[in-house]
């Protein structure tokens, strides 16, 4: 009797020695591989195959029930939770350690997430083609030289004008991308340079002339066509008609002279704009004034010159500024 239970008890601890291994080959089974659950959130946890199946997980910490793909060790390079991670002279030819079903990493860089296009790009956003808007300017003035006839129309009298400074503000309204109005207020200086009689020529700071001055403040009700692209550049013509307000000063043998007056005028503009933000523009523009009764040099004299013919002035403009499409 003895015998038999001392061989049973053999039996028993070598049946459950053999347990222990089965369930330890099934643990490290190759069937049974390692798998990593990506969530929503970007936490990625790795995992058993056979675990999959025994809990439903719907994600509530992690946005959303996960998706599951293959392990790569080599590749995601997980350092299980409590084994210190690699140091800087650790092999680099050393395989990462095979992480425990609870390794846990952070969350994906938002590097990978969608980025926001440049604006400028040909499939940006250049912000409102319609609506309301504002343009300001500033360029270089060239008024070209005013002549016509002095004293009962008898002499030729020729003033020229040095390069001068405009100033241009404009609210405005684009009706549609293609067509706009507005209204635009400027301001207009140009020196004078020298005041010609007949063959007879007197300079800005000699002893005769001392100097003068040319200042115009136009307002004038313009209309833009500007075309339709789908790019940043976009081109434009129009023009306006209004009035000007014409202010000249004259120091002419020792003497000081004004005279001002309120003409009508019109004017042709053409340029093109470029998109530097979205609603925002860069915009150069070419601007030809033209004032078909303007403010003779002579009438500062008043009747001293007596009756007198007058051309039409025209002065131009290159300008550079900014629009706001609000």
């Amino acid at each position: 009797m003895y015998k038999l239970v001392k061989y049973i008890t053999v039996i028993l601890t070598l049946a459950a020695q053999t347990l222990v291994l089965a369930e330890q080959s099934v643990a490290t089974s190759t069937n049974d591989p390692m798998v990593m659950k990506i969530y929503p959130d970007g936490t990625k946890v790795v995992v058993r195959w056979s675990e999959i199946g025994k809990a439903v997980d719907n994600g509530e910490k992690h946005g959303g029930a996960p998706r599951i793909i293959a392990y790569d060790p080599g590749k995601d390079g997980i350092v299980p939770i409590g084994q210190p991670a690699a140091t800087g002279s650790a092999p680099k030819s050393t395989p990462a350690p095979m992480p425990s079903a609870s390794s846990v990493v952070t969350t994906e860089s938002s590097n990978g997430g969608t980025t926001i296009p440049s604006p400028m790009s040909d499939t940006g956003d250049y912000g409102p083609m319609e609506g309301f808007g504002f343009r300001s300017n500033v360029g270089v003035a060239f008024q070209q030289s005013q002549s016509g006839r002095i004293f009962e129309r008898d002499t030729q009298q020729s003033v020229t004008f040095q390069p001068g400074i405009r100033f241009d503000i404009e609210p405005f309204y684009n009706v549609t991308d293609w067509f706009s109005v507005g209204v635009e207020c400027a301001f207009i200086y140009n020196q004078i340079h020298s005041i010609q009689f007949d063959d007879n020529t007197v300079y800005s700071g000699d002893s005769v002339f001392g100097n003068g001055a040319l200042y115009q403040v136009p307002i004038l009700a313009n209309v833009r066509f500007q075309f339709p692209s789908d790019g940043p550049f976009r081109g434009y013509c129009g023009g306006g008609v209004g009035g000007v307000w014409d202010y000249s000063t004259l120091s002419l043998i020792g003497e000081n002279f004004t005279s001002y007056q309120w003409n009508y005028a019109f004017q042709l503009t053409t340029g093109f704009v470029y998109t530097i933000a979205p609603g925002l523009d860069l915009d150069t523009s070419f601007k030809a004034l033209c004032t078909p009764n303007p403010l003779s040099q002579a009438n500062t004299f008043g009747s001293v010159f007596g009756s007198e013919q007058v051309n039409a002035a025209y002065s131009y403009a290159v300008e550079v500024g900014l629009v706001w499409r609000l």
